[in-house]
């Protein structure tokens, strides 16, 4: 049985999100995710449907093509990066106060 807590198909994936598969496929092509195969059907790691999921909205509410995506989702993880930078140069600073 797969194990349903650390991948989701993607059919599942694709079915909950009003989706079509070859969205998923052209992702994975750019290697934006990974896909894996259990038991002979194609999965998504559940560590990956986070960011997944940011992508799909991307895609959707700015009609962003999956190319795209790849510069729009490395920005964005940058940007993540420097936030958590921030807070932890201002937790340091926070101690000499």
């Amino acid at each position: 049985l797969m194990n349903v807590k650390k991948y989701i198909s993607i059919t599942d994936f694709c079915r909950g999100h009003a989706l079509e598969e070859s969205f998923i496929y052209s992702l994975h092509e750019i290697e934006l995710i990974e896909i894996r195969q259990v038991e002979a059907e194609p999965v998504i790691p559940r560590s990956d449907l986070r960011r997944l999921e940011r992508l799909v909205r991307l895609h959707r509410e700015l009609e962003i093509s999956p190319e795209t995506l790849l510069a729009v989702d490395h920005l964005l993880d940058q940007v993540e990066s420097l936030q958590e930078e921030v807070l932890a140069l201002r937790r340091r600073l926070n101690r000499w106060e």
